[in-house]
Order: C-alpha cells, then sequence, then structure tokens
C-alpha cells in the first residue's frame, strides 16, 4: 500500500518570504564574510574617488564629501546587487530551492526571500560605510531625520533594483554572465547620473540622459533629504521608477522561474 503525503500551509506569501529571508541570513553566521563582501566595494568606491578624485573636481576633497559623499556610497550598493543574482543562481545550481519547491511554498516568498535578505546586508554595509564618511568628515545638515529618510529611500531604490538581478539570476548560464551584466549595464547607468558630478558640467545630449536616468532621481533625492529640505519632484521622479522597476520585473521572474521548474 503505497502512502501519499501532501503537504499544506495556512502562512500566506509574506510570511513564508519572512521564512526564506531568516533561512538566507543564518549563512551569515557560517559565513560572517558575506557581509565583509557588501561593505567592500562602497567602501573603495567613496574613499578612492574622494581622496584621489575629489580635489581635482571641486577644489578640495573635503568639499567633493560634502557633494558626493553619500551618493558614491549608494553607488557601491548598486553595484554590489549583482549579489543576489549570484546568490539566486547559486541556489538553483544546488538544487536548494528543487526541495523548497517540493513544499507549498509561494513562488513569489522563494525569491522575495532572497532579495529581504540582500537587503539587510545592504542595509549592514550602509551604517558601516556611511560611520566612515562620517568619520572622515561628511555632516548632515538635515540631521537624524534626514539620514533615516535617505537610508529608507536607498534601501527601497535597492530592493527595486534587485528584482532585476533575480531575473538575471534565474536565466544567466553561468556565474560570469552575472558578472558582464554588471559590467554592460549597472557601471554605465551608475557613471552616467550625477552620482557624483554635476549635471551642468556634462554635454548636452548626456545631460538630457543624466536627467531621465534613475540613479539621478535617487542622488537628487539624497541631497534633498541630508539637506534637510522638503522632497519634491526628484522624489517623484524616484518613487516612479521604483515602481516602474518592480511592476515590469517582478511578473518576468516569477515567469522565468516557472519556466525554469517544467524545463
Amino acid at each position: 500500500m503505497t502512502t501519499t503525503t501532501t503537504w499544506t500551509t495556512t502562512r500566506g506569501p509574506l510570511a513564508q518570504a519572512a521564512s526564506m529571508t531568516a533561512r538566507s541570513l543564518v549563512s551569515v553566521r557560517n559565513q560572517p564574510a558575506q557581509l565583509v563582501d557588501f561593505i567592500m566595494i562602497p567602501m573603495m568606491i567613496l574613499l578612492s574617488i574622494t581622496f584621489f578624485m575629489g580635489g581635482q573636481m571641486m577644489g578640495t576633497w573635503q568639499a567633493f564629501l560634502d557633494y558626493a559623499g553619500p551618493t558614491l556610497i549608494a553607488m557601491g550598493l548598486f553595484f554590489a546587487i549583482v549579489s543576489t543574482g549570484l546568490g539566486l543562481f547559486a541556489d538553483l545550481k544546488t538544487g536548494v530551492f528543487d526541495r523548497l519547491t517540493a513544499m507549498p511554498v509561494s513562488r513569489f516568498a522563494l525569491l522575495a526571500g532572497r532579495v529581504a535578505a540582500d537587503m539587510v546586508k545592504h542595509l549592514w554595509a550602509l551604517l558601516i560605510v556611511g560611520g566612515v564618511a562620517f568619520a572622515i568628515g561628511y555632516r548632515a545638515d538635515g540631521g537624524a531625520v534626514g539620514v533615516a529618510a535617505t537610508v529608507l529611500v536607498v534601501v527601497l531604490f535597492l530592493s527595486a533594483c534587485s528584482w532585476t538581478m533575480v531575473l538575471v539570476g534565474l536565466t544567466a548560464k553561468s556565474e560570469e554572465q552575472i558578472q558582464t551584466w554588471m559590467v554592460s549595464l549597472l557601471m554605465p547607468l551608475a557613471y552616467t547620473s550625477t552620482m557624483f558630478v554635476e549635471i551642468e558640467t556634462l554635454p548636452g545630449p548626456v545631460q538630457w540622459w543624466a536627467r531621465v536616468n534613475p540613479l539621478t532621481a535617487l542622488a537628487d533625492t539624497m541631497r534633498v533629504l541630508l539637506a534637510g529640505e522638503a522632497p519634491g519632484a526628484e522624489t517623484l521622479a524616484l518613487l516612479g521608477w521604483c515602481a516602474a522597476i518592480l511592476a515590469v520585473f517582478v511578473p518576468l521572474s516569477l515567469r522565468a522561474y516557472r519556466r525554469r521548474l517544467t524545463s
């Protein structure tokens, strides 16, 4: 006589996503170097560009730090979203998701849990590298409220952008393809924004692109909040970009995941 076991659950997708987030974070206890990996890129970008290029751009590195210090950190964290794609690719390669999909777990929860876990690591890196920026002389006129609001919008933007890397991780054939994605798309986006340059210094056609670049919306929003000013059109543009990215890449990621399960 054959006995068939049917798995059931009353937990909703958000509760399941929280469980997946906790599962992903447990690995940090055994591999604390993961936290160092998230810190290294924004730390190197902040210190190298500030000290070696800042003086040439704005007269003194201190003036450059005041203008671009926080946005350089955000740029480094933006590059680090590639880790979401790499981590997801590794989970798929080792069969972790194959075991989980045999259970009544929401497909969205599996993917959202990975993104949320990486957001915790991004937040850790943001606080540590932000502390370094403060130690070398950066000060925010907006005070604690402005800093907290800035952290919130940075994490929101990174969480939306991480879904692009979820899709890449699900469709890539190798880890090298995921790394190529960072070089071919993430870096050009960052370097054609106002993350560390003033838009008036750019050529005319480049200025047009820089104005619509989502990273420019992020940089402008960060500067407004850190200055203690009321958010305006730049923040609406940023929220619009976040909504558009999620509206496109969440469904595409879920579709790619279903295809991968049936292939």
